[in-house]
């Protein structure tokens, strides 16, 4: 990774970042699934070709991501805001801890009030360039 160690040390730390935000909102879902009935075991068979998409995903949009390519022309934030904010209802509904899904729709609308809702929910990653006060 050249000569520069902490540039290893990051790269760590980047799929640290992506590994546990997926397996806290994997958790996340397995509690509301047994708030109704639905074991692990039971979920599995849908959250894992959804899991297994993700490289698709991420292989589409990070070189449009790279040039600053937002254009909602295959998803929309404005989408994804309704979308995680069923999310929030369908936790709350079932008795479960909302403060993850809600800080994510709080992150969506932060892109919302930043006059993207109809860029890609990749704008998101400018957001994140922002220091939060």
């Amino acid at each position: 990774m050249g000569e520069d160690p902490g540039v290893a040390a990051l790269y760590y730390q980047l799929q640290l970042d992506v590994f546990w935000t997926t397996v806290t909102s994997w958790l996340h879902a397995l509690a509301v699934a047994d708030a109704n009935g639905i074991k692990a075991e039971g979920f599995l068979p849908y959250v894992s070709p959804q899991l297994a998409q993700m490289p698709v995903f991420i292989g589409y949009y990070s070189g449009r991501i790279d040039v600053g390519n937002y254009a909602g022309d295959i998803e929309r934030l404005s989408m994804a805001v309704a979308s995680i904010d069923h999310v929030v209802e369908t936790a709350r509904d079932s008795g479960v801890d909302t403060s993850l899904p809600a800080k994510v729709l709080e992150i969506f609308q932060r892109g919302v009030v930043d006059g993207r809702s109809e860029d890609s929910v990749t704008s998101l990653v400018e957001i994140f360039k922002k220091a939060v006060a």
